[in-house]
């Protein structure tokens, strides 16, 4: 471990230990979110909670449209270029536009929406969460600028975990204060509110700290050239279409499991969710700081070292992750019993979805290795065709084994999306991504530069 640490000196290393610790800080929030609210209101708590998120994360990626992703690539390209500042805007001001409407109708729909599933005290906390769109939405895209920025850390205070652990400590306080009484679930959706809004402006100041002195106003006149905006709207194109696949993943299918579930079992579904989502934290760390740095590489021509840093990525998180996963196969009633009483038996859910991420983190970062050489719509259709799959599997198992069927659906996602991404990274880019031995070579398949 200490040799492969080595390896990773100077700005790649030091960025990594700061983003280790920003992006711990991020998932002990949006883990002890799940567990404050666990403890507060229960499972079906959190199974409401589940479902608002879900709504959220929805209206953020409708309202975003793939551009926090393409400010990755476009202004990780050569950050020090005085267009850094148009590009944000440019994409600040059409999120933001589109996360307007889209809060207001969250917010007026509520009734409908708890109706439609059936799940009391849904249209109260949705009043809170809907408001908290537009600025969930800008945060988002500063994060994406920060990451191409090379300040992958101070993204990752700018994105759920960040906004979760200021939830928390919110409800915290106010548990605290109310000793003896019980908070209403209104007092969730307003407390993520309060997060959102405070996550947004800390985001907003640091951002205008870092452009002061950096771009004069005169090299702001211009601004994007029709070129320009065309090839960022076509890059943001296609990477809403595969977030699309997100979409799918973290929206419609809570959606389909609350529909069928119920919000007790729900909740079971989340915690174990919540639980399986630390086995991959190390790849969310490596995700933060890699991708623009996949992007330089690759417009540089250097595929050597652009295969040398995603494999030691991998190696690195595989190794990082393994005491979370031999937590969650060995003791997982004690880790759910941390959420309170009525959890502990999520414990085959957390076993089968804990796997799932295993495969996620042992095929390292392909998905940003095709977004960030120009294989965008490759990695798009492959996380349509396996998410569309996906949800095929919660229509179909959920009705006949509950929230187990529902954990075996998501891992049927996330492990088929993983390996089929693998195999298409070899063949477009001729990179072996797993630590050990390159099993398609030893299978006979090519990558297009050995043909």
């Amino acid at each position: 471990m200490s040799a492969l640490l080595s390896r990773l000196r100077g700005e790649t290393g030091s960025a990594l230990i700061r983003t280790f610790l920003a992006k711990g800080i991020s998932a002990f929030g949006a883990l002890g979110l799940v567990m404050v609210i666990g403890h507060l209101y229960g499972p079906k708590g959190v199974g409401v909670y589940a479902l608002a998120q879900s709504l959220l994360l929805g209206a953020g990626i409708l309202a975003r449209r793939g551009m926090d992703n393409a400010l990755v690539r476009f202004v990780g390209r050569d950050y020090e270029s005085p267009q850094v500042r148009n590009y944000l805007y440019w994409a600040g001001r059409r999120a933001l536009w589109l996360s307007l409407p889209l809060a207001l109708a969250v917010c007026l729909l509520g009734d409908y929406i708890e109706h439609f599933f059936v799940m009391p005290g849904l249209a109260e906390v949705l009043l809170g969460v809907g408001l908290a769109i537009p600025f969930y939405t800008w945060s988002f895209l500063l994060a994406g600028f920060f990451k191409a920025i090379r300040r992958p850390a101070t993204a990752a205070l700018q994105e759920n975990g960040a906004i979760s652990l200021v939830a928390g400590a919110l409800l915290l306080l106010l548990g605290w204060l109310h000793v003896g009484g019980s908070l209403s679930l209104a007092m969730l959706g307003w407390v993520y509110l309060v997060s959102a809004i405070l996550i947004a402006i800390q985001g907003h100041l640091t951002t205008a700290w870092w452009f002061r002195g950096r771009v004069s106003d005169a090299d702001q006149t211009s601004g994007l050239s029709g070129v320009e905006i065309a090839s960022f709207r076509d890059a943001s194109q296609s990477f809403f279409v595969m977030s699309l696949a997100a979409f799918m993943q973290g929206v419609l299918s809570i959606m389909i499991a609350g529909k069928f579930l119920g919000s007790v079992e729900l909740g079971l579904f989340k915690s174990a969710h919540q639980i399986a989502v630390s086995v991959a934290f190390v790849l969310m760390v490596i995700n933060a700081i890699f991708p623009p740095r996949f992007a330089a590489l690759y417009h540089q021509g250097n595929m050597g070292a652009l295969g040398g840093l995603a494999r030691r990525a991998a190696l690195l998180g595989l190794v990082m992750s393994a005491p979370f996963l031999v937590a969650c196969l060995l003791v997982p009633e004690w880790i759910l019993g941390l959420f309170g009483e009525g959890f502990d038996s999520a414990a085959s859910l957390l076993r089968i979805v804990a796997l799932a991420q295993l495969v996620n983190v042992a095929t390292g970062s392909v998905g940003f290795l095709l977004n960030m050489t120009g294989h965008e719509r490759v990695m798009r259709n492959i996380a349509l065709l396996c998410n569309g799959a996906g949800l095929l599997g919660f229509l179909v198992f959920t009705p006949l084994l509950g929230a187990l069927g529902a954990a075996v659906a998501l891992a049927f996602v996330l492990v088929s999306q993983n390996l089929i991404a693998l195999v298409l990274v070899w063949i477009k880019l001729g990179i072996w991504t797993m630590p050990g031995p390159n099993l398609l070579a030893m299978l006979g398949i090519k990558s297009h530069a050995e043909r």
